[in-house]
């Protein structure tokens, strides 16, 4: 079904749209919520219920419409079915002020959303001139019985709302729009675009929500009978607890969210009050951001002895970042983090936005699950990561192939991990031809554990 509809709108360019204008329908009774910022999401579609395709539009909807202050209070995922389309349609337009749908609008025989959305209104199907002449257009087809014209049959009543790319462009999909309910293309190619357009121009309650997030380093079972007591206490506040298991900071997080900054922090302050004060982690979930004012800061709070390594490792590497282009290697430990974060602190200091280029190398019979630590990692840093499956392709050749401009290879090599990395070893070999350089040598646990801890830099135990 997508690949005929992408082919169907991969070279359309909308023109002078004919909108229309349709007279006020409403078969409908609007409950007094639908006058709120809410929202009811529909996924239509059988191969999302059979786990053919996974629903990535609802996440990216939920997150979007939250940012515009517009809650979400429903998602349905039902099957291509017209009636169940229209039912669940009529049902969520009465519940809340934006019923937002995609799938089941491609030219197979599966797509029924346009009729399921005609039926919730009372309404007839027809062919829109404008999409018919886009299709005829872009494909030299006349005959209304081929299926590509399917995707022009739509609701009399109903209007085209065509967002805008991030260059004022007309995007090339439209939104099918009749009274509250908006009726997307299940693609993600085509999807994320448009509702990013739209909801800007449509969903957009002009107001944030006001949220505080806590995190405790205790179980929830500890702090539970607290936040029944604040959540009865403010009955307008949303309390969330979350148990977090693969966190080295924190056990649960708990969220206090209300639609006014005061009365937010007054419920926060009222649960903070409640527990012992021993188990609220001070967390930094970005330490990434503002990174040299954090640094900064840290420097500032201990013994200016202790801060003796840490002042002089920054130094080391403004110098060789002015000087050298850098490869750092990356094994994944809390050390190449480390060495990682203060590399984005000496280059902030340098006001340098450069990509940092870092060099892994997969160790032999020692299989370990870092996926979603190396996205978060490529996420909080402007790293390029690249990997060298075998230790047998360190050599000054492969090497050179990748990073030819390549004078400082960093090493993460310290005062307790030196001399026991084979990889470390055979990075080495690479000088002199390469200037080799460990700027943590001089660290030892204690000065590692007391800037990852004190920065709460991401880290996994391996």
């Amino acid at each position: 079904m997508y690949k005929i509809f992408r082919r169907v709108f991969q070279n359309l360019i909308i023109n002078n749209l004919n909108k229309y204008s349709f007279i006020a329908y409403n078969p409908l009774n609007f409950s007094t919520s639908c006058q709120k910022y809410t929202a009811g999401l529909i996924i239509i579609g059988d191969e999302i219920l059979k786990a053919q395709v996974k629903d990535t539009n609802s996440y990216f909807m939920c997150s979007l419409l939250y940012e515009h202050g517009v809650k979400v209070e429903k998602i349905s995922i039902i099957s291509d079915s017209i009636e169940e389309i229209a039912n669940e349609i009529r049902l969520f337009s009465g519940k809340y002020k934006y019923v937002i749908a995609s799938g089941g609008v491609g030219p197979t025989h599966d797509d029924k959303t346009y009729e399921g959305l005609a039926k919730a209104f009372g309404d007839s199907l027809h062919y829109h001139p404008t999409l018919m002449n886009i299709i005829k257009e872009i494909s030299d087809v006349e005959d209304k019985n081929s299926p590509l014209f399917k995707v022009a049959y739509i609701p009399k009543i109903a209007n085209l709302k065509f967002g805008k790319n991030d260059q004022g462009q007309l995007l090339k999909f439209p939104c099918v729009n009749v009274e509250n309910v908006y009726v997307f293309p299940g693609s993600p190619i085509y999807f994320e675009p448009l509702f990013k357009s739209l909801c800007k121009e449509i969903f957009n309650a002009h107001k944030r929500f006001c949220k505080r997030e806590l995190y405790i380093d205790a179980k929830e079972d500890v702090f539970a009978n607290a936040l029944t007591s604040v959540a009865n206490e403010f009955p307008d506040v949303a309390f969330g607890s979350y148990p977090i298991s693969d966190q080295n900071f924190y056990k649960a997080r708990v969220t206090v969210e209300s639609e006014d900054q005061l009365i937010t922090e007054k419920a926060a302050g009222k649960f903070c009050s409640l527990i012992s004060s021993d188990i609220l982690v001070n967390y930094d979930k970005s330490p990434e951001v503002n990174s040299l004012e954090k640094y900064k800061e840290f420097i500032s709070k201990i013994d200016q002895s202790k801060a003796k390594i840490f002042t002089e490792t920054v130094q080391e590497l403004k110098e060789i970042l002015s000087n050298s282009n850098v490869v750092i290697q990356y094994d994944f430990s809390v050390e190449s983090t480390v060495l990682l974060h203060l590399v984005h602190i000496a280059r902030t200091s340098l006001n340098s936005n450069e990509i940092i280029d870092a060099l892994i190398v997969k160790e032999k019979n020692k299989p370990i699950n870092v996926e979603n630590f190396h996205k978060d990692i490529l996420s909080r840093y402007n790293v390029k990561l690249t990997v060298l499956d075998a230790e047998t392709k360190i050599n000054l050749e492969n090497i050179k192939i990748l990073y030819p401009e390549l004078k400082t290879l960093l090493l993460t090599e310290t005062n307790n991990t030196k001399d026991n990395s084979a990889i470390v070893k055979l990075l080495k070999q690479l000088s002199p031809s390469i200037e080799i350089k460990t700027p943590l040598l001089e660290w030892n646990s204690e000065t590692l554990w007391s800037f990852t801890r004190s920065l709460c830099l991401p880290y996994i135990k391996l």
